[in-house]
This record gives structure tokens, C-alpha cells and sequence, in this order.
């Protein structure tokens, strides 16, 4: 995982990238904003404490999305972990849902 991050792309660049994610995510219940800041979350309705902020950065010479972490202590910056090319969505979409859904099938394999 990476503290931290550059080449942030616009808000306009983050927007246009979430349009083509959320419908994804949201034919499976979920919930998706986007910050000021271009930080995306996307929630579970069904279980207010099921969250996951994504955020789009440059990775090996292309847009990713990135999982964001929460630092190590309190005060520390968040950790940012490459998950799939921004322009595979339906492989995102797949993940995130797999990471927030509440439908009794997840910890099914424990």
C-alpha cells in the first residue's frame, strides 16, 4: 500500500469515472457520493456502518481506482491500494460489491 498519492486527477475526470461505476453499484443497492475533495464513498443502506471510500489516482501510467485505508495511527494519512484500471468498471463494480454487500452469502466460505 502507498501512504500517499499524486497526479490526483480533475474533479471533472473523477465525476465522468463515476458516472460509468455507480449505475453498477447502485442496481446492487448501493449507495455512491463523491466529495469536494474527489474522494468516492460508497455505503450500504442496509448496514450504516458498511463504507468504502475509493479514490481515482495515477498508477502504472493510467487512472486506477484505489481503495483508501485509514493510516496506520490516527493521525497518520491514508493508505491508498491500486484495485482495477479505472476503465474496467465492471471488475470494480464486482469488487466493491463483493467488499459491502450484507446479503448472508459474505463469511458463507469462514
Amino acid at each position: 500500500m502507498q501512504a500517499h498519492t499524486t497526479h490526483t486527477p480533475s474533479i471533472d475526470v473523477i465525476k465522468a469515472a463515476v458516472l460509468r461505476l455507480a449505475p453498477l453499484l447502485i442496481r446492487q443497492g448501493l449507495n455512491v457520493t463523491v466529495d469536494r475533495d474527489g474522494t468516492v464513498e460508497v455505503r450500504n443502506p442496509r448496514n450504516t456502518r458498511m463504507s468504502q471510500p475509493l479514490v481515482l489516482r495515477v498508477h502504472q501510467g493510467g487512472l486506477w481506482w484505489h481503495w483508501q485505508w485509514s493510516g496506520t495511527t490516527r493521525d497518520a494519512p491514508s493508505e491508498y491500494e491500486p484495485m482495477v484500471p479505472a476503465e474496467d468498471v465492471d471488475e470494480a463494480g464486482r469488487r466493491i460489491v463483493n467488499v459491502l454487500r450484507t446479503d448472508g452469502t459474505a463469511g458463507a466460505e469462514q
